[in-house]
């Protein structure tokens, strides 16, 4: 009796569950949605731009005006279209720099001179990052490393790289190396190295020389002419 009792029981339970209707599992669904902070404004370069192209159209001489705006020297009298301006987020901050650009010295791949370079602090106030002129040349590789090639004699010459960390006001100075003559008369090439100069060969040194002069793949910059 007591086994027939337990069979029961047993039935009773197996109807119950197989009465109660499968409940499924609820699929749940979740979407993701990337956020991008939108460019920031070159609206605050306009005044460096405004006064670029009234010097420009003006032909001026006035080298207290072209220094305020970064130019280390005043450019020759140009030909209408060869002196313009470009924006670009050359580290990939989503800050655009402003470089102020010659067309009439194409070098590496097209790249125009580059006169002065500018970043905005806190994405509102322009700084002034680099003045380059005809001894003290500049080149900006894909990457956005920034390459000098400069000259202070006839036998000096310096080999900088630098970079632009994100959000910052200043470069980072990143290689050095310079070549120059010691008391003697005698010509020494140097690589420094943190502070302390390292010696280097003359093929060594010519060879850096080349890469920094024409870095194998440059940026392009959307060159924007100042019309005279």
């Amino acid at each position: 009796m007591k086994k027939l009792c337990i069979i029961l029981a047993l039935l009773l339970a197996l109807c119950t569950l197989c009465a109660c209707p499968r409940v499924e599992p609820e699929e749940i669904t979740t979407t993701t949605e990337e956020i991008t902070e939108p460019p920031v404004s070159t609206e605050p370069y306009n005044p460096i731009i405004e006064e670029f192209a009234r010097l420009v159209k003006e032909n001026s001489d006035d080298y207290d005006a072209w220094e305020a705006i970064g130019f280390n020297e005043i450019p020759a009298e140009a030909e209408a279209g060869s002196l313009g301006y470009a924006f670009k987020d050359i580290n990939g901050d989503r800050v655009p720099e402003l470089l102020l650009l010659d067309k009439r010295n194409l070098g590496t791949a097209g790249q125009p001179f580059v006169w002065a370079l500018y970043t905005l602090q806190n994405k509102e106030e322009p700084v002034l990052l680099g003045q380059y002129w005809s001894r003290n040349r500049v080149k900006i590789d894909k990457e956005g490393r920034i390459f000098t090639v400069g000259s202070s004699s006839a036998w000096s010459l310096y080999l900088d790289s630098y970079e632009l960390k994100a959000g910052a006001g200043e470069l980072t100075h990143m290689t050095e190396y310079y070549t120059d003559v010691d008391s003697k008369g005698t010509q020494f090439y140097v690589m420094v190295n943190q502070g302390k100069n390292d010696p280097l060969t003359e093929k060594q040194f010519d060879t850096l020389t080349g890469l920094y002069e024409k870095p194998t793949w440059v940026m392009h910059f959307d060159f924007v002419a100042i019309d005279e």
